[in-house]
């Protein structure tokens, strides 16, 4: 019969005495029998067993139901697209990647059940005070049901809600940590005797144009500005940002590949960056040749309305010009034991809002490192929530 039907199919052609013989035409049979088999099991099998599949529908809403400043709950739209229950592990697992790095379990209150082609908002708790997340924190979680997870990717938690005061940051603008708290005792060896107070806060997050004049000896009597050498302004007023593409070519930054170079100190010593020796910060890996210029900047956020007068040391090996915010606070050379000593404080304001730390850096030969320490100063202020960020796009100031 199935050879007939072939032979319908494909009839034999003149001279020919025959069509499709019998072998062939159970060869095809069976190789049909495979494929109809092959679909079932693949296809129809997988819609009868039924497969759960969650997606996120919404974006992550975090509120401080408890009025203590720090985020305590969370709600996120879920949908199964699936073809059966798929029922939520009830632990969410919470990442946060700074200000402080930390990993910590919430709980899901509500909604563990989700049907085929359902949509429904959960509620996601911390189980107590010390789990709660901190304003402007850089965060992800991850929900997981059966063998499978869904993760929201890393965000900004906001601020200015749930107890919180002063303007609003712009939190996608920027990524966040905060300073450094620096004893004596977090102060490298050849340092730590003049250190310039009992403690105080250092920035690690900073932008780094070097080496210019690689090689050059009496740098420390160098004054000429190489960012607007090459054609972005002065040094003081330049603003690079996360992403930037300018380039530099003039005397001429390639230990930095000629770009500014995000960096993040994170040594033995963090705030105290290293760029050539071993007698301040011998974790940090730049490794640079021992005579050259760097150009480095810092943000502080203030995200407080008020503007905070503080103190500001400098400490680098060799000299130094130290501005804030475009302002000239202080310069030097190595003259004596300079090169290795905290300068005599200054008082700073940092308004509200960004703040910019620049500092030129040259060392004139053998160890080179840089490090800003501030410190609260008469008038009691609330310096922990301040942040060093990196900006990702071109950050602007009405105080500049």
């Amino acid at each position: 019969m199935f050879t007939k039907i072939l032979n319908k199919i494909f009839p034999r052609k003149k001279g020919n005495k025959r069509g499709v013989s019998p072998v062939i035409a159970t060869i095809l049979l069976i190789a049909l029998t495979v494929t109809a088999a092959a679909i079932v099991y693949f296809v129809v099998v997988p819609l009868l067993q039924g497969k759960g599949e969650i997606v996120q529908m919404s974006g992550v809403t975090l509120t401080d139901d408890d009025v203590d400043g720090f985020y305590d709950t969370a709600t996120i739209k879920l949908f199964n697209l699936g073809t059966d229950l798929v029922t939520l592990n009830e632990d969410v697992t919470l990442i946060i990647y700074s200000p402080t790095e930390n990993t910590t379990s919430w709980l899901i209150s509500s909604n563990l059940e989700f049907l085929t082609q359902e949509t429904k908002e959960i509620t996601i708790v911390a189980i107590d005070d010390v789990n709660e997340m901190a304003p402007l924190s850089q965060y992800e979680m991850s929900i997981t049901y059966g063998s499978k997870s869904i993760t929201t990717g890393r965000q900004f938690s906001s601020y200015g809600t749930g107890g919180e005061s002063g303007p609003e940051p712009p939190v996608l603008n920027y990524t966040a940590m905060a300073m450094y708290l620096r004893t004596a005792a977090e102060d490298p060896s050849t340092s730590r005797a003049s250190f310039p107070t009992t403690s105080g806060y250092s920035p690690a997050l900073w932008f780094i144009s070097g080496i210019y004049k690689s090689g050059t000896s009496n740098l420390q009597l160098d004054t000429t500005d190489y960012i607007a050498s090459n054609g972005f302004g002065a040094a003081e007023d330049y603003r690079p940002y996360l992403g930037i593409t300018d380039t530099f070519s003039t005397d001429i930054s390639a230990h930095t590949g000629y770009q500014n170079l995000a960096y993040n100190d994170t040594g033995n010593y963090p705030g105290c960056v290293t760029f050539s020796g071993t007698s301040f910060d011998a974790a940090d890996t730049f490794n640079w040749p021992q005579k050259g210029i760097a150009y480095m900047y810092s943000y502080i956020y203030n995200p407080t309305p008020d503007a905070m007068d503080l103190s500001i040391s400098i400490q680098v090996d060799d000299a130094y010009y130290l501005w804030v915010n475009g302002d000239l606070l202080g310069s030097g050379t190595q003259v004596a034991s300079g090169w290795k000593t905290w300068r005599t404080p200054v008082t700073v304001t940092l308004n509200p809002g960004y703040n910019v730390i620049t500092v030129k850096a040259s060392d004139a030969g053998g160890n080179w490192d840089a490090q800003v320490l501030m410190w609260d100063t008469g008038t009691i202020d609330d310096i922990t929530g301040l942040l060093n960020v990196w900006p990702l796009v071109v950050p602007t100031s009405t105080f500049w």
